[in-house]
């Protein structure tokens, strides 16, 4: 049976997102309005690209709004499927998982907001929230958009930590019975 943890809610990103794109959409329309209605025939072309430029502006406002609700880790039978927005994504085989802790990193603001690495063997997902530390005992290729790296950590801010940790070490217990 497989099981979902969300990572907690971006809305400290969601609110300003929204905020900026209703601001540059009210502005933007404002602005070309007249172009379109009392222009000269160069004036509204300018003015359709102009709401064309804006369209995509807030489509990929939209896009990114959306990979940040594409957040979670998913435990099945044999891996853990760690998914962060569009940029990140690993299968970790659950025997390959040595342990599995909440930890409380310094600085906090640092590892609280979106995605980061050390580019050597660290990943650090999270929108907030308590964070758990996964090791593993062997590194593991992870796809950090655009690159590739080997990991060995990986820093993931679950709200349901206590929940996180008891699955985790429950189907990693499970996966080393069933390799041995």
């Amino acid at each position: 049976m497989n099981q979902r943890f969300a990572f907690a809610d971006a809305f400290w990103f969601r609110v300003p997102l929204k905020a900026v794109v209703v601001g540059l959409c009210v502005f933007g329309t404002l602005t070309l309005w007249p172009a379109l209605t009392s222009g000269s025939v160069h004036d509204e072309v300018r003015a359709a690209f102009g709401f064309g430029v804006l369209g995509w502006f807030a489509l990929l406002a939209s896009v990114f709004t959306v990979a940040m609700n594409d957040c979670r880790a998913e435990i099945d039978g044999r891996d853990l499927l760690i998914r962060f927005e569009a940029f990140f994504n690993v299968r970790v085989p659950l025997a390959d998982i040595a342990g599995v802790r909440a930890i409380d990193p310094r600085p906090r603001w640092r590892y609280r907001f979106g995605l980061s690495t050390n580019f050597t063997d660290r990943i650090s997902c999270s929108h907030g929230g308590p964070m758990v530390e996964i090791e593993l005992a062997r590194a593991c290729r992870a796809k950090l958009w655009p690159r590739r790296i080997d990991v060995m950590r990986f820093w993931l801010g679950v709200p349901e930590r206590a929940a996180f940790i008891d699955a985790v070490l429950a189907a990693a217990g499970g996966a080393a019975d069933e390799a041995a």
